[in-house]
């Protein structure tokens, strides 16, 4: 079956697809680095194996590549990113072009003219002044442009369908029932399904870039080193009272979750929504990686409370991956309503198994 699945982040784009039966990823870091075409530039990056184009008198070293470089010369100026806040960066006049450079790298050319990809896309930000209507369309049209069948699908639903939470009334089994939280770099995005259905979705404009300038700044210290410090060191379950960045982290990490939750307290009741049985919370993303960051929620979910019954809160087996294997999951149900509508059948229905879901 051909059909692909691309997580479009602020740190980092991941592509999915089936080869042999068998799903895999390509990821790239969401980044990259300028500087001028001069000298013996091009040669040197050539002959390094970098990925990079050339535009104008700038060659701009992308993905990963761009990291490395930016961390060699010690020039953090021009190591640039194309998304802030979860969309297209609109303080970065490369934005578009680097975006569609990456995303190529990462998804390639269709199989087939029309081969259905799922685009991950965020919900509309609860505390903050902009939707998400620029980002999806541009990045719409560029995968259209290179021969896709487009569909954009929320970011915190993929997680939904690649983790199957479920929830059980009366012995049945309802698949694809429960709550999704993305915490990515520059968002953090929240559905609530029932069978497979969006019921709710929002996002907050913090998450793992807020954290890192706010320590940033209380510490007076590069965010980049900050970053580091974090992805090397943060241990939720054994925080260096020693450490000031660390314990900086840990207090915006916690100041982060209760943020996230008190919005998730005020959506639930403007939605007037009644879930009366309990149901499972499943987590991913990359800011949810250090250890112990589950359990923490746990702890502050239990003190602050919300108006649904809540039987577990779990992390996703591949938290980078869980986004990108859950748009797959919706590109493939695609695949399928398509070649069935084009058969005259009926379309399968998914059951409580990890089957795929139907996406309307």
């Amino acid at each position: 079956m051909c059909a692909k699945g691309v997580d479009i982040g602020t740190c980092f784009l991941v592509g999915a697809e089936l080869k042999d039966g068998k799903e895999v990823f390509t990821m790239e870091r969401d980044a990259f680095f300028s500087m001028p075409n001069e000298d013996f530039a091009e040669d040197m990056l050539t002959k390094s194996g970098a990925f990079y184009i050339i535009k104008g008198d700038q060659i701009y070293v992308v993905g990963e590549d761009a990291l490395k470089f930016s961390m060699v010369t010690g020039n953090a100026k021009d190591y640039r990113r194309p998304m802030a806040k979860g969309v297209l960066n609109p303080g970065e006049e490369e934005a578009i072009s680097m975006m569609e450079v990456l995303l190529e790298a990462v998804v390639g050319k269709p199989n087939f003219p029309g081969e259905t990809i799922c685009a991950t896309m965020p919900a509309n930000p609860v505390d903050a002044e902009f939707d998400v209507t620029f980002h999806r369309m541009v990045l719409e049209r560029f995968l259209k442009k290179i021969g896709y069948d487009v569909k954009c699908i929320n970011e915190a639903m993929c997680i939904i369908y690649a983790e199957n939470p479920t929830v059980t009334i009366n012995n049945e089994v309802l698949p694809f029932t429960g709550i999704a939280l993305s915490f990515g770099a520059g968002m953090v995005n929240l559905a609530a399904s029932w069978r497979a259905k969006k019921l709710l979705e929002f996002s907050c404009g913090r998450s793992g870039d807020w954290i890192d300038r706010q320590v940033a700044k209380v510490r007076s210290v590069p965010v980049s080193k900050v970053q580091s410090h974090k992805e090397k060191y943060l241990n939720f379950d054994r925080i260096d009272p020693t450490d000031q960045l660390l314990v900086a982290l840990e207090i915006y990490y916690e100041d982060l979750i209760r943020y996230v939750i008190g919005h998730f307290q005020q959506q639930l009741k403007m939605a007037n929504a009644t879930i009366d049985e309990p149901v499972e919370i499943v987590i991913a993303g990359g800011t949810s990686k250090p250890p112990g960051f589950v359990d923490r929620f746990k702890n502050i979910l239990r003190e602050i409370g919300l108006p649904i019954p809540v039987k577990a809160v779990r992390h996703a087996k591949d938290p980078l991956k869980a986004v990108a294997a859950g748009a797959l999951i919706a590109a493939i149900s695609e695949e399928k309503k398509r070649k069935a509508a084009s058969a005259g059948e009926a379309a399968p229905k998914a059951s409580a198994k990890k089957d795929v879901p139907l996406i309307s």
